[in-house]
């Protein structure tokens, strides 16, 4: 028997032609996780291929409850998968076997590669495949919040991309259902920092709005290419997801980009349901909103649907921040003029060098709020982001450039 350090725990290191069960012969690896690999393998009774998930326990001393938790998670994902084994966007699992006191889950062999791997390849993905990636996502994640689980790991590794164009969520290994007993790491939460709701990192019960969170975080890495909160520390990532707002996209059309923006809100209540995104996705809506509490059962109101999304269209939007950059750079030229009638007609006046001064300062506002609204693309009002970076850059130079003008010929 072999052993390996994997990760800084020792397990054992499995060779191919392993018979697991007494029926599927291990083929190839196809792939390592932080908490066990995936082989592919052939299963002897049936005669076809399939893939079988090996969960690593680890062996050193002092690890016997983690032993036991790594059991109880791998029973839990097959368990809950198997739940969800007939939706045409969720990896099925077939069964699931213990030998020699570890787990191994035997589940569909997916042809194709992890969302992840293709980000990696190509970058990002066009605009339409997100969009069908997202519609995808969200009814897996509707036939699961219906079953009354939630995944609390969805990331672009845990989603499969085949060959003929299915789009597929797996792993379910961190999931909980309703009924589950809550797991945890020693001294924190299982799932990946960038991809988990804020809420999660503030140790609240787990709940269907989390998966759309790291819906949201995965549907703009995919549209992007790189992750909204990745930082370089890990201290840093839990910042980032906890209080920082993502960048603006770049990539992302007006459906898409008010969509990932609703589905990354802080607070779990601002967030879109799965059924209105859907609905947006389905409509083109260019903005998505988060929906209206329920009137309580006890004030006899009478329960009212649901209205449907907002539209803002973009076009309207775009004509709206146009003209209202316009009127701020008429108001420039109409204080350049007021300066220069100032400095022709009343040089050697006490007064003109401070009116003279006032006016350079809004001459350098008005000037950069306008090259603000040319220039600011994305869904709803500019951030402060997009005023530091479009406002201060031309306020600043244009403020400096005023005070020198009104030092030197107004002196």
């Amino acid at each position: 028997m072999n052993w390996a350090w994997i990760g800084g725990t020792l397990v054992e290191e499995t060779q191919p032609e392993r018979i697991i069960g007494g029926r599927y012969r291990l083929v190839g690896q196809l792939g390592v996780g932080g908490f066990g690999r995936v082989w592919k393998a052939h299963d002897e009774a049936l005669g076809v291929h399939v893939a079988v998930k090996e969960v690593w326990l680890p062996h050193q001393a002092g690890s016997d409850a983690e032993h036991r938790e790594r059991v109880v998670r791998a029973a839990r994902e097959a368990r809950n998968a198997a739940r969800l084994r007939d939706h045409p966007h969720i990896v099925a699992v077939h069964d699931v076997v213990v030998e020699d006191g570890a787990p191994w889950i035997v589940m569909r062999l997916v042809d194709g590669e992890s969302l992840e791997e293709r980000l990696r390849a190509d970058g990002r993905l066009p605009a339409p495949l997100v969009a069908e990636t997202a519609t995808a996502l969200l009814k897996a994640l509707k036939a699961a919040h219906a079953a009354g689980i939630v995944h609390r790991d969805l990331k672009p590794a845990n989603v499969m991309l085949t060959g003929d164009d299915q789009i597929l969520l797996t792993d379910f290994g961190i999931a909980v259902h309703e009924t589950d007993t809550r797991l945890t790491t020693t001294g924190g939460v299982i799932g990946s920092v960038e991809y988990m709701a804020p809420e999660r990192l503030n140790g609240l019960q787990d709940q269907a709005a989390g998966d759309l969170f790291s819906l949201g975080v995965t549907l703009y890495e995919a549209i992007e290419g790189v992750s909204p909160f990745r930082r370089e520390t890990p201290t840093a990532t839990l910042a980032a997801v906890a209080l920082h707002d993502p960048p603006p996209m770049q990539h992302a059309d007006p459906v898409l980009a008010s969509l990932i923006t609703a589905l990354l809100a802080k607070k779990p209540e601002d967030r879109p349901t799965v059924e209105s995104t859907l609905a947006v996705l389905r409509a083109r809506t260019p903005t998505v909103t988060a929906p209206a509490p329920a009137p309580s059962p006890a004030s006899g109101a009478p329960v009212v649907p649901p209205a449907p999304p907002a539209v803002a269209p973009a076009g309207t939007a775009r004509v709206g921040r146009v003209i209202t950059g316009s009127w701020f750079l008429l108001a420039g030229i109409g204080l350049i003029a007021f300066g220069c009638y100032m400095f022709s007609t009343e040089g050697g006046w006490e007064g003109a060098y401070p009116i003279s001064a006032v006016t350079a300062a809004l001459v350098a506002v008005f000037f950069g709020l306008a090259v603000m609204f040319y220039r600011w693309t994305g869904p709803g009002r500019p951030s402060f982001r997009i005023v530091g970076g479009l406002f201060f850059p031309v306020f600043f130079p244009l403020a400096a450039i005023w005070a020198v003008w009104n030092a030197v010929l107004l002196a």
